[in-house]
């Protein structure tokens, strides 16, 4: 990782375990915090630049966030595993519209946030929807070849999916 994927991990770890901090979660779920935090930070910054999420970066985070959830967590995770399931689908349908990237990126934030998966990943595909909306509006259908990042916006998502929760 660069240096700038690397201090962005440790202000992604660092704003999620604030937002836990808030809501008084256990050290546990403080550490699961921190690991999605820190990989989503990361990937967004190298999605931003390369337009690829890294598999060294969300597949280890994802398999701490499955062996670090409790059994609450894991039954509030079904709805969200359900959901990356039809990205699943879709990305397998249109390869161009989703990458499995990105598809990973979202199991990471299913199996790490519980209960707040579900709001978390609905925001951020509602924020990476407005933004193609904005973008069409701006530039037309000239729009439509444009790639955009999504690990920003499922970041984005899932902060904010933590502090409204």
């Amino acid at each position: 990782m660069t240096r700038c994927a690397t201090l962005c991990a440790l202000g992604g770890a660092i704003a999620f375990v604030l937002l836990g901090l808030l809501h008084s979660v256990s050290t546990l779920t403080l550490v699961r915090f921190a690991v999605v935090g820190a990989a989503l930070a990361a990937a967004a910054v190298i999605d931003l630049r390369e337009h690829r999420i890294p598999n060294r970066i969300v597949v280890p985070a994802a398999a701490v966030c499955a062996v670090l959830a409790d059994p609450g967590t894991l039954r509030h995770s079904f709805a969200a595993l359900a959901l990356v399931a039809v990205l699943l689908v879709l990305a397998l349908a249109q390869p161009a519209a989703l990458g499995m990237g990105d598809i990973k990126a979202a199991l990471l934030i299913a199996l790490a946030l519980g209960a707040a998966a579900v709001p978390a990943l609905v925001i951020g595909l509602g924020l990476a929807a407005a933004t193609g909306a904005a973008l069409m509006l701006r530039h037309g259908r000239s729009a439509l070849a444009t790639a955009l990042p999504l690990a920003p916006f499922l970041a984005a998502g899932a902060a904010l999916a933590l502090a409204i929760a």
